[in-house]
């Protein structure tokens, strides 16, 4: 499972897992993370997390930005169509907390996600797209179940998280 010299890797998902299971935070939460967290304890994870440049963590990272753009897009648009002040400074700070669970959405949700669906997905390459669109939508759709609230915002961020994943996919086996 570990090769050689992984005591730091071992020592830091240990001491993450103790601090998860010592604090206050949801058991779903609590359960999601530590499992993602022993995660990494696999190569097969880590390698394809990391192969192509960390392509996935960059989707990652440029869903969530792409959705909180998009969102306060929207936000100001419509402000303008009703005709209120736009607050640069009371928007910026919400800029920065849709971002923030955008981040932990496409990070702690979204990633594990995607690794699953590719790997479902290789299985049945005539219709590999159409499953993996299916399997991220599928999970944005059950994050219902976690928080109703966040359902609309799961889902366009599965569907973003997914079409920046194919795209990238495409841009880095065509190299």
């Amino acid at each position: 499972m570990i090769k050689g010299n992984s005591y730091i890797l071992v020592f830091s998902v240990l001491v993450f897992s103790i601090i998860l299971l010592l604090s206050t935070t949801p058991i779903i939460i609590k359960t999601l993370l530590v499992i993602i967290t022993i995660g990494f304890l696999f190569p097969i994870i880590r390698e394809n997390l990391f192969k192509d440049k960390f392509r996935k963590i960059k989707v990652a990272f440029y869903s969530s930005l792409t959705f909180t753009i998009g969102f306060f897009l929207i936000s100001f648009l419509i402000s303008l169509i009703e005709e209120q002040s736009f607050n640069f400074s009371g928007d910026l700070f919400l800029f920065i907390i849709v971002l923030f669970y955008s981040l932990i959405g496409n990070f702690v949700y979204g990633l594990p996600v995607s690794l699953i669906a590719e790997f479902i997905s290789m299985k049945f390459f005539n219709f590999r797209i159409w499953l993996s669109g299916l399997i991220h939508i599928g999970f944005g759709l059950g994050t219902y179940f976690i928080d109703p609230n966040f359902l609309i915002p799961a889902i366009i961020c599965s569907i973003i998280f997914f079409a920046l994943d194919e795209i990238t996919k495409k841009k880095s086996t065509s190299f």
